[in-house]
């Protein structure tokens, strides 16, 4: 029977943990064991995650914490065969959503699993799952590959390279491109989804700007695109909102009105995290 050890890293996420520890809980397929990894939160967080006897609650300290070094640090302590690592905020869509991300790992071929963020409101995805192979991921594609929000991997494999701790995000990525390297697959399942809320515009600047820093160092090439998440700001933003009041669509145009501000914060974050050396 495989093992899945659980991580989920929080701060001031009471929002939404308690529907996440409830769909975990709720799963076809039990997990091993469940681990909340906390960065100081203020808010009802510890407090939902302690009515779960199950769950271990791990502390890091805000001025030590990372994307990496919050998972790191609990990946040391778990026992399962498989590291699924999962947003506090990212409740997943069915009850079939464990089993089908380490369904794919029968394949000793394939290092890691992902599924999609969607978006409450959004359709669910379809399709088959896709699968990248060793030599197809790059700069061009950068954006499509593991998100650590939803994803699982060996964790005989992360014994060997753990994520790394100097990056400011895009660990993932990361982690994947050398277990490619290595001849590994990493697959894409469409079902395996979770709900993801939009963070608030401050949360999607500073996310943004560190996940833009993550690729810069993964592909140094991209100091040279940093005008391009402007240009999208200013002209995409326009186009999108002019097409919606000719089509007048009035619910889609409030919905991105409402939306507007993470969008923002995302993209000025894009450029400045371009900008970061």
């Amino acid at each position: 029977m495989k093992t899945a050890s659980i991580i989920i890293r929080t701060k001031n996420e009471s929002r939404s943990l308690g529907a996440t520890l409830a769909g975990i809980f709720d799963q076809d397929l039990a997990p091993h064991e469940v681990f909340v990894v906390d960065s100081g939160s203020r808010d009802e967080t510890l407090e939902i995650a302690a009515r779960y006897p199950a769950v271990q609650i791990m502390h890091i300290s805000p001025r030590e914490w990372n994307y990496s070094r919050a998972i790191n640090i609990a990946a040391e302590r778990a026992t399962g065969e498989f590291l699924v690592c999962l947003s506090a905020h990212c409740p997943p869509v069915h009850r079939d959503w464990l089993r089908l991300l380490l369904s794919h790992l029968d394949d000793e071929t394939v290092a890691a699993v992902w599924g999609p963020n969607i978006s409450p409101g959004k359709s669910l995805p379809a399709g088959d799952p896709i699968r990248q192979e060793p030599g197809t991921y790059g700069v061009s594609n950068r954006r499509f590959g593991l998100v650590n929000s939803n994803s699982a991997v060996r964790r005989a494999l992360w014994l060997e390279f753990r994520f790394d701790e100097s990056l400011p995000a895009t660990e993932d990525k990361a982690w994947a491109m050398e277990a490619m390297r290595r001849g590994y697959s990493i697959v894409h399942d469409p079902y395996a989804a979770v709900w993801h809320e939009r963070h608030p515009a401050v949360n999607s600047f500073h996310r943004m700007r560190a996940i833009q820093a993550g690729y810069a160092a993964l592909f140094p090439e991209l100091h040279d695109d940093r005008d391009n998440p402007v240009k999208t700001l200013i002209f995409g933003s326009a186009r999108k909102l002019r097409h919606l009041v000719v089509e007048r669509d009035l619910k889609k145009f409030l919905h991105e009105l409402r939306t507007a501000p993470p969008t923002i914060g995302a993209i000025l974050g894009k450029f400045f995290g371009l900008r970061r050396r």
